[in-house]
């Protein structure tokens, strides 16, 4: 018998917070030194702009939030649209993780290391961290959101002791006005707009967000929405106050002639190499600075490491988004099959691969040219998010308000302006853009020559299991005991343990495999497997069947398989424990290590926690 269920929704508003400040949170990191080397003194007022932009995305997905509490990322909402346009959004979301781990990762160990040592240090470390944490992801952890939750508080604090730290300069800086043609000026705009995509993750979260699901993913995004804004201007403003950094007179510089091709070439070598390496250090270190600048050394050093994870964070959590994107659509039948492919720990490994590789091949293509990373991250969630704003504020089934769908056009006539200015100006960046749509493109058209007959073929399976399974359900009368036995891999003891009990008791056993998917994000009330993930299909949970089966009849005892695929084994335990009115679980001990348990979860303790209290839980060691 197969059945599914949904998952509870258990998202806190304080969970997500955490998730989107790893994204908004970390682009200050970045974000302050690339506008002071781009525009000097008048850097602040583009770091407000930013504030401002990021204002505004962050209130009209509050309104996305509310009107899709089963999932509102740019493919879940645009698919009410036209799939073309969502499969095209999520697309450009992919290639907007792809930079975010390779910059993330990147930056990180900028951040991290020594100011003393090379950039390419920082950038081959960048990409073994990004392997390791495709290693890590291979065996689907599942608690890497309470760590990324725990780094974010104390990058937080961090952040805050520097603010509070900057506030004695109010008055000193050096402010200039926004100079040059208008079109340079919109250029400057557009090249720090670095902190966009955690919107998104929040979005895509909003099925398993606790109920009320407006208010929590309101509260979410507002929250750190003042914390991001509060704090980037206070330390964008104390940047134009500080008096010199290291030989750099940061009161008197101009970044545009100071740095330019035509300055560099009127140094010695030795000259300007030490030039290049302190517009580095501003542009990649520059939290870094201030700390160092306005608190101590000493203090500089330690939050530079939490600051380093924190953007370790954020890469693993884009490369844990991007495999669930490639999954859901392999599952819509969008990308090819190959990608819902699961390993025996239940991670799409396919996609996996896909997600650790592609940023490293950037890495090694682009290297450590930060700068260059920023302007491919912008067009990706730039076009994602005016994607997802246009396709609900043109869709007149969610009955938005007046003022809410004017909210949300005029965002998305923004977004989009910015977008077209990115395509226009920065061909690497449409480029790269460009490429990722083909491969995705190419192979969705791929996906559709065989999807007719893949359809006629999986209706056929369904309606074969749904008759077995209804036959199973009408061979336990509903007179006798019920045990379920949760079971992950082959265990002869564990099952002749529970058939002499049942023997015992006169009961039936329901025996219980749960094929886990690892996804960060799923939408609520579509199934989580695609339509061949069947035990017709899954060699390892047959085997355990069938030898299961050979031990009931040996003792005569009724055996119901149950096969499901989900993403929480301990959830579908409890769920099947009750909808199955059992009278006892029976559970083995895992042999796994307290690391294990860690990255994974301990099935047995969440089940200890939550089963009904009139179900007794028998546990076999």
């Amino acid at each position: 018998m197969q059945v599914s269920s949904e998952r509870p929704r258990e998202l806190r508003w304080y969970h997500a917070a955490g998730m989107l400040f790893g994204d908004w949170g970390t682009s200050r990191l970045y974000v302050l030194g690339i506008a002071f080397v781009l525009s000097g003194h008048a850097s602040f007022w583009y770091v407000a702009a930013m504030c401002g932009l990021v204002t505004l995305v962050g209130f009209a997905y509050t309104i996305i939030c509310a009107h899709f509490p089963d999932g509102g990322g740019v493919y879940s909402a645009a698919k009410h649209r036209s799939r073309t346009l969502a499969v095209v959004g999520a697309l450009l979301l992919v290639a907007d993780y792809v930079i975010t781990a390779a910059l993330s990762a990147y930056d990180g160990f900028r951040y991290i290391l020594p100011e003393s040592l090379d950039s390419r240090v920082a950038l081959y470390a960048a990409i073994l961290a990004i392997i390791g944490i495709g290693a890590i992801n291979f065996y689907g952890p599942r608690r890497s959101g309470l760590i990324a939750l725990i780094i974010a508080i104390a990058s937080a604090i961090f952040y805050f002791v520097i603010g509070v730290a900057c506030a004695p300069s109010f008055g000193k800086a050096v402010i200039h006005a926004p100079s040059g043609p208008a079109t340079v000026q919109w250029s400057h705009f557009v090249n720090v707009i670095l902190a966009l995509s955690g919107v998104e993750a929040i979005a895509n979260m909003t099925g398993v967000m606790a109920e009320p699901v407006a208010k929590n993913a309101r509260k979410a995004i507002l929250v750190v929405l003042l914390e991001v804004v509060v704090f980037n201007l206070v330390m964008g403003y104390a940047v134009n106050a500080m008096h010199k950094y290291e030989a750099v007179d940061m009161q008197s510089i101009d970044p545009e002639t100071y740095w330019s091709e035509e300055s560099l070439a009127k140094l010695t070598p030795d000259e300007r190499e030490v030039r290049i390496d302190q517009k580095n250090h501003l542009q990649d270190r520059m939290v870094k600075i201030l700390g160092e600048y306005y608190v101590g050394r000493g203090f500089a050093v330690v939050a530079s490491v939490f600051f380093g994870l924190l953007l370790l964070s954020a890469a693993n959590t884009a490369i844990g988004d991007m495999v669930s994107i490639q999954y859901l659509m392999s599952r819509d039948k969008e990308l090819p099959g190959i990608f819902t492919k699961l390993n025996r720990h239940g991670m799409p490994w396919v996609g996996l691969i896909t997600a650790i590789s592609a940023p490293v091949i950037v890495l090694l293509i682009v290297g450590d040219n930060l700068e260059l990373l920023a302007n491919l991250y912008a067009i990706g969630v730039v076009g994602a998010i005016a994607i997802n704003l246009g396709a609900c504020g043109t869709n007149r089934a969610l009955n938005l308000k007046r003022w809410e769908q004017a909210v949300l056009l005029v965002v998305f006539a923004v977004v989009t302006l910015i977008w077209i200015t990115i395509a226009c100006q920065k061909l690497e960046a449409l480029a790269f853009a460009a490429i990722v749509l083909c491969i995705g493109l190419l192979a969705r058209s791929v996906v559709k020559t065989a999807k007719e007959q893949f359809e006629a073929v999986t209706v056929a399976v369904a309606e074969r299991m749904e008759a077995t399974a209804s036959a199973l359900r009408a061979s336990v009368p509903l007179n006798i005991p019920r045990l379920l036995v949760a079971t992950r891999g082959g265990n002869p003891k564990l099952m002749k343990f529970a058939t002499s009990y049942a023997k015992d008791k006169g009961a039936a056993i329901f025996v219980l495999f749960v094929r886990e998917v690892a996804l960060t994000f799923r939408e609520r009330g579509g199934k989580v497997g695609s339509e061949d993930m069947t035990l017709e299909n899954d060699p390892e949970a047959k085997k355990i069947f069938e030898e299961a089966q050979k031990i009931a009849e040996d003792k005569g005892v009724p055996m119901v398989p149950i096969y499901v695929v989900h993403d929480s084994p301990s959830e579908m335990i409890l769920d099947n424990a009750a909808t199955m009115g059992v009278d006892a679980v029976l559970m083995g001990v895992s042999q796994r290590g307290a690391v294990w348990n860690m990255l994974r979860g301990d099935v047995l303790q969440e089940v200890i926690r939550f089963l009904p209290q009139n179900i007794p839980l028998l546990i076999h060691a």
